[in-house]
């Protein structure tokens, strides 16, 4: 967030060493990381050397080559794998889960916190084992169970061969008939449509009918060819309007053909970001198990499996292997939703109406939705101070929020903190650290600002459900003494250089599977991002970042998919005071969904601002109006 006029540095700020460039960073030292030696360098002058013969030298030579190898072997060791021209990524340990943080039901899983470890060993050289079991399985059975029965290891350290064709003469087989088989897998499908839509919602009834060519909803019906047989278990006979594809890259391409108005149905483990995943009856598979009831969602298909009659020995295999197999391609415990949001700012005359109708009257309405998320971030802009006071005044900057007004971030269920904003220094540098030491004592991790320049630009490592999330955050806008430096608290300064370093550093090293990047840029009041911003934003993802967040804009902002990565330029306000127009009383809500390590949806939720602080849900017309604005000021690849 950004407000002007820039207020004056209180005293105790960082902004009163005018001497000091708080935020500025060396540049990275690569030369440095790899070519200094550990031990201090002693210069020999040529009246030093000993003369020697041809023969000692050359064995002084060798024995020099041997010394400089292990030299180099123990410095790459000594430096963890660090990544040439990258600052050091260090990894930040947490504590579990907030406590005290306001859980949407008993189903809401704990977040776990945890240091980041590489992940990118070598693997153990594969083991030729000999065959136990023949498996049959159908042309048409999904390559994620090809790839399981192909990895499981039978009793005696026998393998598993898959026969193709003839499945019915082995003694198990896998297909998609139900007439004596036993149900053994799951197939759970989603129905998409490209991700610029408004209302991603249908009805079981509607998609069946359209799988028929029954009605005119959809002009055309795009699947994988391999899952049809699955499909027409589910829904019966293909229609006419049903095209086959091969690849989930053509079937993208088809959701997005302007000539059409496509329907894409594919399964849950093969979804991609680009296409926003419908609700059937109310139900979406991309939620956790807080908002998706699996008996209540009807677009599941089932693999049987046939074994009519094994040997005893055989019997022994079939039980192993059956044991050792994944139930589906929707394992809920693969499964992390991660709820981002924009400014946040309990102050003024919010403040004032938090003062009169509750701590937590700010999020009443969406604190509940908020909190169904496994993890829920919250982008608070402001220090909270033990002896802050209500300040109404239209010209007032100078930003605090009283501590009992966490009880909204509780009710929210805030699991982390941004610190990007420009006002975490507002009220000097013990306020700062007092509120860095609240978070703390609340259980609550932060990034993108702390203590130091170096504990601001350390990212945030989260691991749920196996996927592990590595966040960071930078304040591009300044002012100078909201900037951190080496002395100073503050925010993390923007550069890019820098920036880049560390997410592909965290890449290359295996720390992360996702890495989430949130900025707090220049500010425009704008829909449409600026030229400058949508050049830095891209130029993170292509530095490997997953998703990039613009956490500034007090107005919902254009959106992008750059190599199939998202990028927000803008959500605007959350819980802020801002009602002077429509514009910024509106906000967007990111909900995103990961799983076995892959970003695979992003549902877009929408809030408007009531009362001076309190968001609700917005109605289907306010909804259009708002997203048909965005959607228009937004850069699609496809």
């Amino acid at each position: 967030m950004t407000s002007t006029p820039t207020p004056s540095a209180p005293e105790g700020s960082p902004n009163a060493q005018p001497s000091h460039d708080p935020g500025s960073l060396p540049p990275p030292q690569k030369t440095e990381i790899y070519s200094s030696s550990p031990y201090p360098q002693t210069a020999a002058s040529g009246a030093d050397v000993v003369p020697t013969s041809r023969y000692g030298m050359l064995l002084l030579s060798a024995l020099m080559v041997l010394m400089g190898c292990a030299l180099a072997l123990w410095t790459l060791t000594a430096l963890g794998g660090a990544i040439s021209g990258a600052p050091r990524v260090e990894p930040v340990a947490m504590a579990a889960s907030a406590p005290g943080a306001s859980q949407a039901g008993a189903e809401r899983q704990t977040t776990l916190f945890t240091s980041a470890q590489p992940q990118n060993a070598a693997e153990p050289a594969a083991r030729t084992l000999p065959v136990g079991l023949n498996v049959g399985i159908a042309a048409d059975v999904p390559d994620l169970l090809r790839t399981a029965l192909a990895s499981v290891v039978l009793p005696g350290d026998k393998a598993v061969a898959i026969v193709n064709g003839e499945a019915t003469a082995q003694p198990i087989y896998f297909d998609w008939n139900a007439a004596g088989g036993s149900a053994i897998y799951t197939t759970t499908f989603a129905a998409a449509v490209r991700f610029d839509t408004v209302f991603p919602e249908t009805s079981w009834q509607t998609l069946q009918a359209t799988w028929a060519g029954d009605v005119t909803t959809y002009t055309a019906v795009a699947v994988l060819t391999t899952t049809l047989p699955a499909l027409e278990q589910v829904l019966g006979p293909a229609g006419p309007t049903v095209v086959g594809q091969s690849t989930m890259t053509d079937v993208v391409a088809a959701a997005w053909d302007v000539s059409e108005q496509t329907l894409a149905l594919v399964p849950f483990d093969e979804l991609t970001p680009s296409l926003a995943v419908l609700t059937v009856d109310g139900q979406t598979p991309v939620e956790n198990a807080v908002k998706f009831n699996p008996a209540a969602y009807p677009f599941n298909a089932v693999l049987y499996a046939h074994a009519p009659n094994p040997t005893r020995s055989e019997r022994t295999m079939v039980q192993a292997l059956l044991a050792a197999m994944p139930k589906g391609n929707r394992d809920p415990a693969h499964l992390t939703t991660l709820t981002m949001t924009g400014v946040t700012a309990m102050v003024r005359f919010m403040a004032r109406e938090m003062d009169t109708l509750g701590a937590a009257w700010p999020a009443e309405v969406v604190g509940e939705e908020l909190s169904s998320a496994d993890i829920t971030h919250i982008s608070n802009e402001v220090p909270f101070v033990e002896e802050c006071e209500t300040d109404v005044r239209l010209d007032n900057y100078n930003f605090c929020t009283k501590t009992e007004y966490m009880e909204t971030l509780r009710l929210s269920g805030v699991d982390i903190i941004g610190l990007t904003g420009n006002h975490q220094n507002d009220f000097g540098r013990k306020a700062a650290y007092a509120s860095l030491d609240f978070y703390e004592q609340e259980g609550l991790p932060v990034y993108g600002g702390g203590r130091t320049v170096e504990e601001a630009n350390r990212p945030l490592y989260v691991e749920h459900n196996g996927n592990r999330i590595a966040f960071l955050g930078a304040n591009s806008y300044g002012p100078e003494m909201a900037w951190a430096d080496a002395e100073w608290p503050g925010s993390a300064k923007f550069d890019l250089a820098i920036l880049s370093a560390t997410i592909r550093s965290i890449k290359e090293q295996g720390l992360a599977d996702l890495v989430l990047v949130e900025l707090q840029y220049q500010e425009s009041y704008d829909t449409m991002p600026l030229i400058d911003q949508r050049n830095d934003f891209n130029a993170l993802v292509r530095a490997g970042a997953d998703i990039v967040t613009g956490v500034q804009s007090h107005v919902p902002q254009g959106m992008e998919f750059t190599d199939g990565n998202l990028i927000l330029y803008g959500l605007g306000n959350l819980y802020f005071d801002q009602m002077q127009d429509q514009w910024t009383r509106e906000n967007l809500v990111a909900k995103h969904t990961f799983y076995d390590g892959r970003h695979i949806s992003t549902q877009i939720e929408t809030t408007l601002l009531y009362d001076y602080g309190q968001p609700r849900w917005m109605t289907p017309d306010q909804r259009e109006a708002l997203l048909d604005r965005v959607f228009a000021n937004s850069y699609w690849e496809y």
